[in-house]
């Protein structure tokens, strides 16, 4: 494997792929919905990931499916299964390591979670535009209060989403820190470097009481040369950071090259490249 890595290996923790026969219409339509705002930079498909992740020197990379609706629960979890147990082959079963993800308005969540974290998963994935909930939404706090129980993290779009402009905000600080106080000791991966875009600067600092809370730093395009965003990634607690891109959104070795930029510091790119990432996936 080829790497552009200095230290240790690389974890990309938010990364998307789709089954190849759903590919492209998924990545068209999301496309679509974007008015060309943001163009990937890969096809959705498993087989390309892999290539992509080898060209950059990423080891693992985490991939985050969003339950758009609650019946989709079991098509997700029987193909986090399928790679994990070696179907797309053992690359793959090696190399990708699977979220699940569950609806909050599943009537049975419960459940779910449980049963997500019994066939040994680690976490899942949510998108609040996409599932139509806030994260402020007392009706929620029941749904992240089991997801908690049940052992499991939870990575979650936060901040604005250039496909749904019009929409209030919903996963913005502000909601992230009504949620964490509602339900304390969540291990809530807030990405997108905690939902920066779209709120006001310093907005994020109020994270900062919330040990539990990482951000990840999967920078969409319109946060490259923004300010606030530079300055989180240069302020934000290096043991609470997780190298993330968004693949098939983003450039995997321009959103590192971004990273080291602000954290040049060795000890500080071991924990954000691989560190934390380890200790919640593997612990």
């Amino acid at each position: 494997m080829k790497t552009d890595q200095v230290m240790g290996e690389m974890i990309d923790f938010h990364t998307h792929n789709f089954p190849d026969a759903l590919a492209p219409r998924a990545v068209e339509s999301m496309v679509q919905k974007l008015r060309g705002a943001l163009l990937p930079v890969g096809d959705g498909t498993l087989a390309t990931q892999l290539k992509d992740m080898d060209r950059a020197g990423v080891a693992r990379a985490v991939a985050c499916p969003v339950a758009t609706k609650p019946s989709q629960f079991k098509v997700i979890l029987d193909r986090a299964k399928a790679v994990r147990d070696g179907e797309f082959g053992p690359e793959a079963a090696t190399r990708l390591v699977q979220l699940c993800s569950v609806h909050p308005a599943d009537g049975d969540y419960a459940a779910h979670l449980k049963e997500v974290a019994s066939a040994g998963f680690k976490g899942i994935k949510l998108h609040p535009y996409y599932q139509g909930f806030r994260l402020d939404d007392p009706q929620v706090f029941p749904f992240f209060a089991a997801l908690r129980d049940a052992g499991l993290f939870v990575t979650v779009h936060c901040g604005i989403d250039l496909g749904f402009t019009d929409v209030p905000m919903s996963c913005g600080p502000d909601q992230i820190a009504a949620l964490l106080r509602a339900v304390p000791d969540l291990v809530f991966i807030a990405a997108h470097l905690g939902g920066c875009g779209g709120n006001p600067p310093h907005a994020t600092d109020r994270l900062l009481e919330f040990p539990k809370c990482y951000f990840d730093t999967a920078v969409v395009c319109c946060c490259d040369d923004d300010r606030e965003a530079q300055r989180v990634m240069a302020e934000w607690p290096a043991e609470r950071l997780l190298f993330a891109t968004d693949y098939f959104w983003r450039d995997i070795s321009h959103i590192a090259g971004w990273v080291r930029r602000f954290r040049p510091n060795p000890a500080d790119l071991e924990m954000i490249f691989s560190g934390n990432a380890k200790r919640l996936l593997d612990g």
